[in-house]
């Protein structure tokens, strides 16, 4: 019979909980550190909105494009939108984020995707109540180009004229599919600026 099966374990004594674990050589400081970061988790837990992310009344959903540049000009646009400044800012609306944004949930080219989108639409209608879809494309999006080809992105006049066709046609079929739901359509640009389309 090994050792283990045959010495008893402390309650505490787990893998997870191996850094605070009970034992003769226990100090006051290593207890007070344990109280501290349960305070300090209790604190993160109370200040956030995980407890609502099931189901809630929120004011939107964002859907836009995988590009690592627009994440946080995307997260400050909502922040605007909403009448939240940065600094308060917080987990307010649903997000749903595809290669091209609401191009990759209409365009032909993506047309595999397009189911996960409607559901995923229709999913947080149901939980969160959402009132609105704020639908950003952005310029210099390499999705854009395999979607429209070069030449239909080749200047910003042209890149304008695509992205607007895309989210025209991603406008009416989310008042077809959700006609109780507003709709805001827009292309951000590099410096974040949203140009609003429709």
């Amino acid at each position: 019979m090994s050792s283990l099966a045959t010495k008893p374990q402390s309650p505490l004594s787990c893998t997870c909980c191996a850094p605070f674990s009970l034992t003769d050589k226990t100090t006051r400081r290593s207890l007070l550190g344990l109280g501290a970061a349960t305070l300090a988790g209790v604190a993160l837990g109370l200040h956030s909105n995980t407890a609502q992310a099931s189901s809630g009344n929120y004011e939107s959903m964002l859907i836009n494009c995988i590009d690592p540049r627009f994440t946080t000009l995307s997260w400050q646009y909502m922040g605007l939108l909403q009448g939240v400044n940065r600094d308060k800012l917080d987990d307010n609306y649903s997000h749903f984020v595809i290669a091209g944004g609401p191009i990759g949930a209409v365009h032909p080219k993506f047309a595999a995707w397009h189911k996960a989108y409607w559901d995923n639409l229709d999913i947080t209608v149901s939980l969160h109540h959402i009132k609105r879809v704020v639908a950003l494309t952005h310029r210099d999006c390499g999705a854009a180009k395999l979607a429209f080809g070069d030449d239909k992105v080749s200047n910003k006049d042209v890149e304008t004229a695509s992205h607007s066709d895309a989210l025209k046609e991603f406008r009416s079929q989310v008042i077809k599919r959700q006609p109780k739901l507003s709709v805001i359509t827009g292309i951000m640009d590099l410096n974040g600026r949203v140009d609003l389309v429709g």
